[in-house]
């Protein structure tokens, strides 16, 4: 036997299933052992999608409803009212202090997996309430000086603004 007949015969005995030993009980032309289930006529696919899209959806609509509940709550008990309340002004993480605010709006936000208590106040600025504290609240806002007849504010007669002449206007 020459070298080449013994290459050859080495690479017929090491390839998978010319070898049984390298295969063991298994060969190309065997097929595998488990059977397929039987097909049935009975049996049913439910596409939970659907539903599942629905729950979500419903949640949703009810965490708005009961988001506004909330405000709209707070809004009746902190509106045009000034308070005191332990708050982080501007955004969420700043240091929390006592503020004394009138406030115009109340909101409820939902950030960084937690809703928190928004006071706009009447300086444009945004107050997340510190919930663990209690708001004091002082006194209402007071009101804005609103036109009556011929009186503008607390004036009677409007100033003349400018140079005359006593006795001419």
């Amino acid at each position: 036997m020459n070298l080449s007949d013994i290459a050859k015969q080495m690479i017929k005995e090491d390839t998978w299933g010319n070898n049984p030993s390298a295969a063991g009980s298994m060969s190309p032309g065997r097929s595998p052992t488990a059977n397929p289930p039987p097909a049935s006529s009975n049996v049913k696919f439910y596409d939970v999608k659907k539903d599942y899209t629905n729950f979500t959806s419903e949640i949703e609509r009810q965490e708005e409803v009961v988001k506004k509940k909330f405000s709209d709550t707070l809004g009746k008990q902190f509106g045009n009212k000034k308070v005191t309340v332990r708050a982080s002004k501007g955004s969420v993480g700043q240091v929390e202090k006592d503020y004394g605010i009138t406030v115009a709006t109340v909101n409820v936000v939902y950030l960084k997996d937690k809703f928190y208590v928004v006071f706009n106040g009447t300086d444009k600025a945004e107050y997340f309430v510190n919930t663990d504290f209690k708001v004091k609240v002082d006194a209402a806002a007071p009101e804005a000086p609103t036109m009556a007849s011929g009186k503008v504010g607390n004036i009677v007669h409007p100033q003349v603004m400018g140079v005359s002449k006593p006795g001419t206007a």
